[in-house]
């Protein structure tokens, strides 16, 4: 299905400052706003201390590492998250300690996350595996005490069953429990979920977080430290405000645990930190009509923009080159660089003229574009940030021997 052109763009560019960064780092670049995701940051955050003070921001790390974004959550007070050994050692590059860290994911090399356990990183467990390398690692450290989280799967409404983590069932539990009072120098100190499918609905964050309470309940020797309430917020206008949302968790929270005893609240946006906050911007190479469409060749592609494959609608604005307001031409589709004959029809129906040598900024392409932009066909664009109206490159466009490097001749 073939991605709708939106409405307009949060990010926007003067003809004269689209030419200047193209002659200086190529005609297609992102355009990340620091502006922009210091004040998601803060409007997400911000409700949720309101009403539960110990709360805590983690940024998911996955959906955009640029090494500057990283730098101003930490800058911000953020956590990192990450879901990998890679993500690890990114995040320490930006500045992260490892006590600012969450660590999540369901692959870790037993060596890794032996060192995760012994350094008292705080980590969600998310399968059995890791159970047996904790074993190994508490049974030769027997003077030591290692204090985990576990990720769990529990039903959700109008929502799929995750394949991620241990199953909250009784038996599940059960078994939990039983394992853990076999290993008496290990004990869970937090709970962990991820529906980042969920139904944006405040039934769901409500059940999102009954289940971690719930799951807590279960182990009442626990010292329980915190409830990690995972990823899922958005932005959308057809959906419930932040404040709505923490209104609903706090509730929770404080319906399930006295005052004093009340658990650090974690929560881990990508999307609703970075989503809004990035640009792709690229030139319009050709313009011409097939089988009765106008379709615009754009230095760019479906993996700049919509990697996933998730987006239905795209906000696009058009930088012209010649003085013609939109609306005065046929709307057009866009097309891109690669030799996908389908997957590059990018967008559709954007309103026209259009011409050779006009830009698109395509907006919103914070999460998921950059991050997992491969090299194909063409290399991997610059990114620019701005902020408080300065520039700033803050990753040099790739080229050739960048990603040959690791091919041996």
């Amino acid at each position: 299905m073939v991605a709708q052109a939106a409405g307009g763009v949060e990010i926007d560019l003067s003809r004269d400052e689209v030419e200047r960064l193209a002659r200086e780092h190529g005609d297609a670049f992102y355009l990340l706003d620091l502006d922009l995701v210091a004040a998601a940051h803060a409007a997400l955050l911000a409700p949720f201390r309101r009403r539960h003070p110990d709360s805590l921001l983690a940024y998911s790390v996955k959906t955009n590492y640029t090494p500057r974004v990283l730098q101003r959550m930490r800058e911000l007070g953020s956590l990192a998250e990450v879901v990998s050994e890679m993500e690890y050692e990114i995040a320490l590059q930006a500045g992260f300690e490892p006590g600012q860290m969450v660590v999540n994911g369901a692959v870790h090399r037993e060596d890794f996350l032996a060192s995760l356990l012994l350094a008292g990183i705080r980590i969600n467990l998310d399968g059995w595996y890791m159970l047996e390398t904790l074993h190994e690692v508490s049974r030769a450290h027997p003077h030591q005490t290692f204090r985990v989280g576990l990720r769990l799967s529990y039903p959700v409404p109008d929502a799929e069953v995750s394949r991620f983590g241990f199953e909250a069932s009784e038996p599940g539990l059960r078994r939990l429990g039983d394992w853990f009072r076999a290993h008496e120098n290990c004990e869970p100190v937090g709970f962990h979920s991820h529906f980042c499918f969920a139904p944006n609905r405040l039934d769901a964050f409500r059940a999102r977080m009954e289940g971690l309470a719930a799951a807590a309940e279960r182990f009442p020797h626990a010292r329980l430290r915190y409830l990690d309430l995972g990823s899922g917020y958005r932005r959308a206008a057809d959906g419930p405000t932040f404040d709505a949302i923490a209104d609903v968790v706090a509730s929770v929270l404080s319906d399930r645990f006295p005052a004093a005893e009340r658990p650090t609240l974690i929560i881990e946006p990508g999307t609703a930190i970075v989503g809004h906050a990035m640009a792709f911007v690229c030139r319009v190479y050709d313009v011409k009509n097939v089988g009765g469409r106008v379709l615009a060749l754009v230095n760019g592609s479906s993996h700049s923009v919509n990697t996933m494959g998730w987006r239905t609608r795209m906000p696009v604005a058009v930088v012209r080159l010649h003085d013609a307001p939109a609306g005065d031409g046929e709307s057009f589709d866009v097309v891109g660089n690669t030799a996908m004959e389908k997957k590059d029809h990018i967008c559709a129906g954007i309103p026209g003229p259009v011409s050779p040598g006009d830009y698109l900024i395509f907006d919103q392409v914070g999460s998921y574009s950059c991050a997992m932009k491969p090299p194909f066909i063409h290399p991997c664009p610059a990114v620019i940030a701005r902020e408080q109206g300065r520039y700033e490159l803050v990753k040099r466009r790739e080229t050739v021997d960048d990603f040959l490097r690791t091919y041996l001749f």
